[in-house]
């Protein structure tokens, strides 16, 4: 099943608006920033003599290229007032889209790159600079990227984004999972800040989830909508198991019925 993109207008009267970024500029400068740490490796790579020090420059090279690619990859997902959700029969599923996440899979894969490199050099006694950083630092790479891997494998015990079905919501990753019923939720509020963050209480005080856009997939405000529209309607609980286009577009329909009547 794949992942529906949408962008309804959710307005809920008397609710303040909350920017996605605080800038209201999606970040497609990091990128380029990121290439621009390319710079120094590469250069070392085409001029330097040192063979065993041009097979890792050129590695490095590799990773700072894909970081750069992550980045844009991410930035390009942050769109005002998106909703993405799973096509699915019986439920409305909010998830992120799977391109952030592979781009990080595969940076993680080329940070083992460096590493092999200089395992290479050090095996076949190839010339290289003596110096710690260059000769231990692709080790340390290949071990945040072991490390990163193992993170993102046991998160998938989780399911990704915010699942909400007739009787409750579950799901998250990364910052925590949750699994409420519909009256154990509590206050739903959009928390701003440089990304605005989705925050999810529970009905007895505890602390908040606060959930970032990478997790959720999609625009806070407009996921908050959604939930509060299902927490304090349980007459419309059961469009939920109708499935995503649906459970969207009827609390779309009421919502906005609602705003014009106080117009």
């Amino acid at each position: 099943m794949g992942l529906v993109t949408m962008h309804p207008r959710l307005e809920e009267p008397g609710v303040p608006d909350v920017r996605l970024r605080r800038d209201g500029r999606a970040p497609g400068w990091l990128g380029p920033v990121v290439l621009l740490f390319a710079i120094l490796p590469a250069v070392m790579a085409v001029a330097d003599d040192r063979l065993g020090l041009r097979l890792v420059m050129a590695s490095l090279v590799l990773v700072v290229c894909s970081a750069a690619v992550a980045a844009v990859v991410r930035s390009r997902t942050m769109t005002t007032g998106v909703v993405r959700f799973r096509d699915t029969s019986r439920s409305l599923w909010l998830r992120p889209p799977a391109s952030p996440s592979v781009a990080v899979v595969i940076l993680l894969i080329l940070l083992l790159l460096p590493a092999v490199a200089q395992g290479a050099t050090d095996i076949l006694g190839l010339e290289t600079m003596p110096s710690v950083f260059v000769r231990r630092g692709p080790y340390l790479l290949a071990a945040l990227a072991v490390g990163g891997l193992i993170a993102m494998l046991w998160r998938l015990r989780t399911a990704p984004g915010i699942e909400m079905t007739p009787s409750g919501i579950r799901g998250i990753r990364g910052v925590g999972s949750v699994n409420r019923r519909w009256d154990e939720l509590g206050d739903v509020t959009v928390e701003p800040g440089p990304v605005a963050r989705l925050g999810l209480a529970h009905a007895e005080g505890s602390p908040a989830f606060a959930v970032p856009f990478a997790t959720l997939g999609s625009d806070p405000q407009r996921a908050a909508a959604l939930l509060r529209f299902y927490r304090d309607n349980p007459s419309e609980r059961t469009v939920l198991g109708e499935g995503g286009t649906a459970a969207v577009r009827r609390a779309n329909d009421v919502l906005r019925a609602r705003s014009d009547a106080r117009r």
